[in-house]
């Protein structure tokens, strides 16, 4: 009798951001349909992250990996050996944001960019996935009413701005 082959390896991919709302779901749904998943995290020690330690499979198929998103050499350990990556992370700052260019938008672009550097870089990494709000399409006037909105449909700058201008008045 013939002996039986190993199941091949599981697929091993990578998530920005995994103790966001989003990453931490994505982490969980990807455990359970059997992917590895290395998972990043500001800080993997934080007892705010704990929870992914406790999903399913987490034990056996979850790395966690101390990276930030504008350190790209954080990034390539983590990445290292991952066929896909999904980027959630986005550099959030703590407290009153003063200059949205400089403090939200230039990191969220720089880290963006770092990631895709990194998985352009891997000779594994075969897929990309970056994870967007519906902030970015939301705010533009120009998009006709009742059509369904998609990659080509983006967030007016200059209402974004007043957006932001407004609330910080009210």
């Amino acid at each position: 009798m013939a002996a039986m082959a190993s199941p091949p390896p599981p697929t091993r991919v990578c998530v920005t951001g995994a103790g966001g709302f989003i990453g931490s779901w994505l982490v969980k749904l990807l455990l359970s349909r059997g992917y590895a998943v290395h998972a990043t995290l500001r800080d993997p020690c934080d007892p705010k992250n704990a929870h992914l330690k406790q999903l399913d499979g987490a034990s056996e198929m979850l790395s966690l990996f101390k990276a930030d998103v504008l350190d790209a050499g954080e990034l390539s350990a983590a990445i290292a050996g991952c066929e896909g990556v999904f980027h959630v992370a986005s550099p959030v700052p703590g407290d009153k944001i003063v200059d949205p260019e400089l403090e939200v938008m230039a990191p969220a672009v720089k880290g963006t960019l770092n990631v895709l550097e990194v998985c352009s870089s891997s000779k594994k990494v075969q897929k990309v996935v970056v994870v967007s709000s519906t902030a970015a399409v939301h705010y533009n006037p120009n998009w006709p009413p009742g059509k369904p909105k998609d990659e080509s449909c983006w967030s007016d700058r200059k209402i974004c701005m007043e957006k932001k201008v407004s609330n910080v008045r009210n």
